[in-house]
């Protein structure tokens, strides 16, 4: 910790025989002056040694990725490669937090918020850190997402009436910066329309990439069985996060169903994000059945949201 020096040197023309003719009071003074390391704390500086990479979050939601080059009870001034030297106010911060290699092996960086563990219909194998959670309203339903712990989430999604209810849970983990697992299961029931038939998707994610560019291969095994309903079938998909500029991102993705007959769906689309907390996104399907592709008429629109 630095702080702010005083200093006041004696002139040279003061010989010791003339310092002996001044004051004893002033004389003291003038040694002090001249040896004073003031407790006024101006800044607290962050020496080349000490110098890390912050992550700074502003009350609304906006993130900053960079190196701490001070703070005080007033501003924080960060470096970013960005936008360069940035000062924020400590009233617009709601945390500072180091980030740390974890951070930058797991993807979960600034500008690479939560969302980018979702494409449209599929998950990937990035991780969310702990004490992350988001909603997605999509036009036929809501869905939530909770990170109990670092790598381990659990959510539920459903429709607006209530049929399906499924509940989620995944465990992600990195081998590096660029490669990810994630291990899920997906089990729900038809609810009111019929609680005996249930279902339940065990599935395994790799991904490729970061949180703002990646491509992911899943695959898992759909089991359902009720009320006169039985049937098991391998799933797979594919997904892609590509960004094109800091708040627009191409979103791709596909769900390919091998059961008695192979049906699949592909969903090209954008991701709009003008604030870190908060996403739109709207997606054009196209489905498979039969060996004939035909378009939804309506599309996939969602609404994220860090909550």
């Amino acid at each position: 910790m630095n702080f702010l020096r005083i200093e006041c040197k004696i002139p040279t023309i003061f010989s010791m025989k003339t310092l002996k003719k001044l004051h004893p009071v002033l004389v003291i003074f003038l040694f002090i002056c001249s040896n004073f390391a003031g407790f006024a704390q101006d800044t607290t500086n962050v020496s080349d040694q000490q110098k890390r990479t912050f992550i700074v979050t502003k009350n609304d939601g906006t993130e900053y990725v960079g190196v701490l080059i001070s703070q005080d009870e007033r501003e924080v001034l960060l470096e970013t490669k960005s936008i360069g030297r940035l000062y924020i106010p400590k009233h617009e911060i709601k945390s500072i937090h180091e980030l740390t290699a974890d951070d930058i092996k797991a993807g979960t960086i600034p500008g690479n918020n939560v969302f980018s563990t979702r494409y449209f219909l599929t998950t990937n194998g990035l991780r969310m850190k702990k004490g992350d959670s988001y909603a997605i309203m999509h036009y036929y339903g809501p869905e939530i997402q909770f990170s109990v712990s670092d790598g381990l989430t659990v959510g539920a999604m459903t429709t607006w009436v209530a049929m399906p209810i499924v509940l989620s849970a995944k465990t992600s983990f990195s081998a590096n910066e660029n490669l990810h697992f994630g291990i899920g299961l997906l089990a729900g029931t038809l609810s009111w329309a019929n609680w005996g038939t249930i279902g339940a998707l065990p599935y395994g994610s790799v991904t490729y990439g970061n949180s703002r560019n990646n491509i992911s291969l899943s695959g898992g095994y759909a089991i359902v069985t009720g009320d006169n309903v039985s049937g098991s079938a391998p799933l797979f998909s594919v997904g892609c996060l590509v960004r094109i500029t800091d708040k627009v991102s191409f979103v791709g993705d596909s769900f390919l169903y091998f059961g008695n007959e192979t049906f699949s769906i592909f969903v090209p689309g954008i991701r709009v994000s003008k604030r870190a907390d908060r996403a739109f996104q709207i997606g054009f399907a196209a489905v498979s059945s039969g060996g004939d592709m035909a378009p939804v008429p309506i599309p996939i629109v969602s609404w994220f949201i860090k909550i």
